[in-house]
């Protein structure tokens, strides 16, 4: 039960930006502060019993932890979490919840708009078309290619629907293995080496967590189709980019199209941005137009249920990393 008196809500976001659409006005029972900075999350927010982490500010909540002590819920406008995750918050009793649910339809159009993308060589053309050159070639049918989408979350799920939908024939993975009602039977991620070489793509949706922190690095790449295309849109680091420059360079694989990378930006020396087999994008996939008020929208649900006294939903497994059940 929360504590008597207004509701302190610290929004996190760097100094200047423009605040979540609908939280600039006053909230009934609520006292909602604007943080710019995260030496201001200590001094100015000291009795906050709510953090919205409305940008990406990593380090910002560890800073400031032990000068939070009101502290009963984390919300992370991401459905990722391990940037706001640290040791203290996962030992504590704060809530931690994600924005699930809000990019699911999102990322799984960009998916399929990637693989589309490559079966008829779409980069190709627009290559030839800035060169003015007039060549003529065949394209690939979409339906029937095998795909891998490597991830059984909210995300996975609906990318693994849409693609399915439009003929794609979809194999999922997930942490274990299991029977799911709506995806069929849904295999491991013990078993992904064996089903590598059987897959025309390869689509990440996986959390980052301690155990898919570099999953694809030289050993399951060796694995892929020497044609097959990875496409990640989970997390940057569960690919090890050196491998994957490699095994581009070599032919190893057919391509990739990435929109999540170690560093963000990606680094202006990074191979990655000149190989021709590779589409880069800038951490896009699911920010489609409205998605801040959405996540806003979603956030303000939430607090409603949080001052009523109602469970939050989209409580994050804070010793997985992610949400279960998903």
């Amino acid at each position: 039960m929360r504590a008597q008196g207004p509701c302190v809500v610290a929004v996190l976001g760097s100094q200047g930006a423009a605040p979540p659409p609908g939280l600039a006005v006053a909230l009934p029972g609520c006292d909602v502060r604007f943080i710019g900075s995260p030496e201001a999350l200590a001094a100015d927010a000291a009795d906050a019993e709510v953090v919205f982490a409305w940008e990406l500010v990593p380090g910002w909540l560890a800073a400031a932890w032990s000068s939070l002590p009101r502290l009963r819920w984390v919300s992370a406008a991401t459905a990722g979490v391990d940037w706001l995750l640290f040791p203290e918050l996962a030992a504590s009793d704060v809530a931690l919840t994600n924005s699930a649910g809000v990019f699911d339809d999102a990322m799984a159009e960009y998916a399929l708009g990637l693989v589309t993308a490559v079966c008829i060589d779409l980069p190709g053309t627009i290559r030839l078309q800035a060169a003015r050159q007039w060549v003529h070639r065949e394209t690939s049918r979409v339906a029937g290619r095998p795909v891998l989408v490597v991830g059984a979350g909210g995300i996975g799920r609906a990318i693994a629907r849409l693609l399915g939908r439009a003929g794609l024939s979809v194999r999922c993975v997930a942490r274990q293995g299991r029977a799911d009602p709506e995806l069929g039977r849904i295999a491991a991620l013990a078993d992904l080496p064996e089903l590598l070489p059987d897959a025309d793509f390869v689509v990440l949706a996986l959390p980052l967590t301690a155990a898919t922190r570099g999953l694809f690095g030289p050993a399951l790449l060796r694995r892929m189709r020497r044609g097959a295309w990875l496409v990640n849109l989970g997390r940057g680091p569960l690919v090890d980019e050196d491998a994957l420059a490699a095994a581009l360079r070599g032919g190893e694989i057919g391509g990739a199209a990435l929109d999540v990378f170690r560093s963000e930006p990606l680094l202006a020396s990074s191979p990655l941005w000149s190989l021709p087999n590779v589409i880069v994008s800038p951490h896009m996939s699911g920010d489609f137009r409205g998605f801040e008020e959405a996540l806003a929208s979603l956030f303000l649900a939430q607090l409603r249920r949080y001052l009523a006294g109602e469970p939050l939903v989209n409580v994050v497994d804070k010793q997985l990393g992610f949400l279960p059940g998903r």
